[in-house]
């Protein structure tokens, strides 16, 4: 008994996957990619933020909200843990202070050193993660990462299309 390859019987083989515009408009590649855009340092703040401003595609705004909340944490963190760094090695430069209160001085500084070389290793992760989800369509918000964008856009009302309304 042969079987004929031609036969409407047969299963097809071909993959069943949608086709690349199709899967496209529903996620752009800017909502998958900007986890990682936003993790190169000094961009982290600026192309999630102006994505997020300007895109008129739903999936690329809610990526760039999330992964704006994720980088103003990190650049905060970074600035203040800098800022104590700084702040206190001018401190004991200029102001001979005794050794006791120079290392209690020095222990929450060197706590938020710590922290930030933890968290920057999380930010090496937690963009790959969200990038993941962002390819099977999903938004992943950030573990026990604060909505601050909306915070700020709900105080300052930037962002909003319809300014006339809310100047009223």
């Amino acid at each position: 008994m042969s079987t004929n390859p031609s036969s409407t019987d047969s299963p097809s083989t071909e993959p069943s996957t949608q086709p690349g515009p199709e899967l496209l408009a529903e996620r752009s590649l800017l909502g998958i990619s900007v986890h990682l855009i936003g993790a190169i340092p000094l961009w982290g703040i600026l192309i999630p933020g102006l994505l997020y401003r300007y895109s008129s595609h739903e999936f690329t705004r809610a990526n760039a909200r999330i992964a704006l909340n994720w980088q103003t944490i990190v650049t905060a963190a970074w600035v203040v843990a800098l800022a104590g760094l700084f702040g206190l090695a001018g401190l004991t430069d200029r102001i001979a202070l005794p050794g006791a209160l120079e290392t209690v001085l020095s222990l929450p500084v060197l706590a938020a050193v710590i922290a930030v070389f933890v968290l920057s290793w999380v930010n090496v992760v937690f963009p790959l993660i969200g990038m993941g989800k962002a390819v099977f369509g999903d938004v992943w918000a950030y573990p026990m990462v604060p909505d601050v964008v909306r915070f700020v856009t709900t105080r300052t009302r930037v962002g909003s299309d319809d300014r006339r309304t809310n100047a009223e």
